[in-house]
């Protein structure tokens, strides 16, 4: 009769707290590490034990919000969020009626059930419900700050919170204004260094959120030492295995990253993870071994429930019949891209206006790029050397052929060269007629190249001219890094 009602619905009516209490114990601690480590079917039966043993604290009804919240972001699973959406107010019910709300975890738990279901609501595109959330958990952390200054705790999630909306894009202003609180990147990381300081249960929470701002917002920790460490203490959990060696793809260490992702033991008590099948075949496909990059690529298709980066792995396997010369296979894939997914994520945007634009890529330089992405030089020069900007017709081709060699020159450390390519494209991109990213790109990494060359005035000038460019593929990042790179020259 009540299948079809989440199960803590049925709690706000059958179990009214007489009395309250926010602890963690053994059982719980352990539930939390289980969480971190994906391990959401273990750590939802603990907490169900310790919910019977008892139904009144608050910490064991945080959990089970955090549990269901994480499986749905990591699996996109539409039809399980709409099973599960409902919990939300119940969750925030069961805590609400806690009578102890002098405990500072009486407003971080539920601040954290609210960003919880915004991450979930945002993963959904209900971006209006995720903004009204992360509103109201604002306000009960900023009252929790208040009160009482040195709970950790709060400043966890506050620092996110800072972060994640201090690097907000021009095209989320709204979501900022809305919610009445700008953010600040250097104010958050040092709420999240008090948080690892602090050695409390929330350690390895925090230091995954201050290695994936410094890798993914501030572009720094080049050399990866902190997710090195962090993997290094804990070999087992299958998401830093998957964020290391997602880390190390995008430092061009493609060779170890596919070590590392070879080497995940997916066991039954860790929720279904494709991005790994993902990232697995994006890795072989950068080694050339475009063959036995389908099979994961496939997999990731028939296993994820959600919709982001399906039209980026469609396209990844168009390429991969495609730079086999077998053009009739690839091409169905080709005329499939814009028919599957959405367009959320950057990558399936760029895919997804390729192909609907019906502009082929050269395969040369698709080799070029995947090679020089992955870190292998020796294969990316010899496909470069074999190549002449005569041998392109196109204008756009003619762009990306100085824009590829720039970015070979670059990473395999040919400064010089990469500054007099990056020019080449800039210059030759002068209309922006096509919006292609090559010209935004090139300016962002020249103001990195002079920004390392301690020519503030130069590095100034080109992460402007990033930001200055519009409606081109990549925009929001090479926004949002030209903007954090122009607060650090500060």
């Amino acid at each position: 009769m009540y299948s079809w009602i989440h199960p803590f619905l049925l709690c706000i009516f059958f179990s009214v707290p007489s009395y309250s209490s926010y602890y963690f114990n053994t059982e719980l601690e352990t539930a939390y590490k289980e969480i971190i480590q994906l391990k959401i079917t273990d750590a939802t039966k603990r907490i169900a034990l310790e919910q019977q043993r008892d139904p009144h604290n608050g910490i064991a009804i945080y959990l089970r919000s955090l549990a269901e919240t994480t499986q749905l972001v990591f699996s996109e699973d539409e039809v399980l969020y709409k099973r599960l959406k409902s919990a939300e107010s119940a969750y925030i019910k069961l805590v609400e009626a806690n009578n102890q709300s002098t405990s500072p975890y009486h407003k971080f738990c539920l601040a954290e059930i609210k960003l919880q279901w915004a991450f979930a609501k945002m993963k959904f595109n209900d971006e209006v419900g995720a903004a009204l959330n992360t509103k109201q958990a604002l306000n009960l952390l900023n009252e929790n700050l208040k009160t009482n200054p040195t709970f950790i705790p709060t400043k966890k999630s506050l620092g996110l919170l800072n972060i994640v909306i201090g690097s907000i894009p021009n095209s989320h202003t709204w979501i900022a204004s809305s919610l009445g609180f700008k953010g600040n990147v250097d104010t958050g990381m040092q709420m999240i260094q008090e948080v690892i300081d602090s050695k409390t249960i929330y350690y390895q929470e925090a230091s995954l959120m201050k290695i994936l701002t410094e890798q993914y917002i501030l572009n720094r920790d080049s050399k990866m030492e902190s997710m090195k460490q962090l993997y290094a203490k804990y070999p087992t959990n299958i998401l830093y295995g998957y964020i290391y060696a997602a880390i190390l793809s995008k430092h061009s260490e493609s060779t170890e990253a596919l070590n590392i992702i070879e080497n995940i033991s997916v066991e039954n008590a860790y929720i279904t993870l494709p991005f790994i099948d993902y990232l697995h075949g994006d890795l072989l496909l950068q080694h050339g071994k475009y063959v036995a990059s389908r099979f994961y690529f496939n997999r990731f298709l028939s296993s994820f429930k959600g919709k982001n980066l399906i039209k980026d792995a469609t396209y990844k396997l168009f390429l991969s019949y495609w730079l086999t010369d077998e053009n009739d296979v690839a091409m169905n894939y080709w005329h499939n891209i814009p028919l599957t997914g959405q367009t959320t994520y950057e990558s399936d945007k760029y895919a997804n206006k390729i192909a609907l634009s019906n502009e082929l890529p050269n395969k040369q330089l698709a080799k070029l790029r995947l090679f020089t992405d992955g870190g292998l030089y020796d294969q990316a020069y010899s496909v470069f050397h074999a190549t002449n900007l005569s041998d392109f017709s196109a204008k756009k081709d003619k762009i990306e052929y100085y824009y590829r060699a720039a970015r070979l020159y670059q990473k395999s450390g040919k400064e010089n060269e990469s500054i007099q390519y990056y020019m080449k494209v800039i210059s030759l991109s002068s209309d922006n007629k096509n919006n292609y990213y090559f010209a935004p790109n090139s300016a962002l990494q020249l103001g990195y190249i002079y920004a390392e060359l301690k020519n503030t005035d130069q590095a100034r000038h080109y992460f402007n001219m990033a930001i200055a460019y519009k409606n081109h593929e990549y925009e929001n990042s090479i926004e949002q890094k030209a903007k954090i790179a122009l607060n650090d020259l500060k």
